[in-house]
């Protein structure tokens, strides 16, 4: 390693997912104000550090309207003021998203941070297209000489919990295997499943982030909703392609979830 190599900084980006915005601001989620909680998760994330771009990896909204999306770019905005890159989830409808998800990569010192859509409106399970597909290759082509860090909602794997792992990408593994042997992607990270999964797929590191809301139960056979607190993700990029994380929480959240709100949910 060069002196010029090793003085280079280690960047540092924050992955947000699952935000769950109501249309009503403090609009609950199973009992959870979903704005005080992704204030909570930003407020004490960005009083740690302030990262090299933010990564808000879909359901921005659980109503999926113009005014949540302004809403929350306001609350994003009012603490960061750098890049962002924000993706649609299963519940967030591309139209009503204004030009919030337009941006599709970030440049970062030696890495692109690139965008992909795994969601279809109105639709829970996540799926890359053919065109999706098509445009993902041609970055990765167009960026050999970076190193690539990829963002999505859905998982590309199963994670451990049947009735989550029905909506997984459903092409994930053919997805996999051309980034491992096509593309200089070094990591994916991900939202959907609200908790933490860390797994890899050949030499690409595989990240599931935890939701700034409720987060579900690891391992559960059906809809489950876990104890846990508010989450976001930590990620360090070197300027050889190494990728370290760190997943924190919101330990002094007062989180009461309201599982009476659940029937209510599933019809919504």
């Amino acid at each position: 390693m060069t002196d010029s190599a090793a003085e280079q900084p280690v960047l540092t980006v924050l992955q947000i997912t699952d935000v769950h915005l109501r249309r009503q601001p403090g609009g609950s989620l199973l009992g959870v104000d979903t704005d005080a909680s992704v204030s909570a998760v930003l407020d004490q994330a960005l009083a740690r550090q302030v990262p090299d771009a933010v990564l808000v990896t879909g359901d921005v909204a659980h109503d999926s309207h113009p005014e949540v999306y302004q809403r929350f770019w306001k609350l994003l905005t009012d603490r960061f003021q750098g890049p962002a890159l924000v993706l649609a989830g299963n519940h967030d409808v591309t139209r009503r998203m204004g030009s919030l998800a337009e941006r599709r990569e970030l440049h970062l010192p030696g890495w692109v941070v690139l965008a992909m859509d795994s969601h279809e409106d109105d639709q829970p399970g996540g799926s890359v297209d053919a065109a999706e597909f098509a445009s993902l290759q041609n970055a990765c082509k167009k960026f050999r000489d970076c190193h690539v860090l990829l963002a999505t909602h859905h998982p590309p794997i199963e994670v451990g919990c049947p009735w989550l792992d029905k909506d997984r990408i459903t092409n994930g593994a053919e997805l996999l295997e051309w980034l491992s042997e096509h593309s200089t992607a070094r990591a994916m990270v991900f939202g959907h499943a609200h908790q933490v999964v860390e797994s890899s797929y050949r030499d690409i590191i595989l990240l599931g982030t935890p939701s700034t809301c409720i987060q579900f139960a690891p391992g559960t056979q059906s809809f489950s909703v876990d104890d846990q607190k508010p989450g976001y993700r930590w990620l360090y990029l070197d300027h050889e392609g190494g990728v370290t994380t760190s997943v924190e929480r919101v330990d002094d959240y007062p989180l009461t979830v309201d599982m009476s709100q659940f029937q209510q949910e599933l019809t919504n």
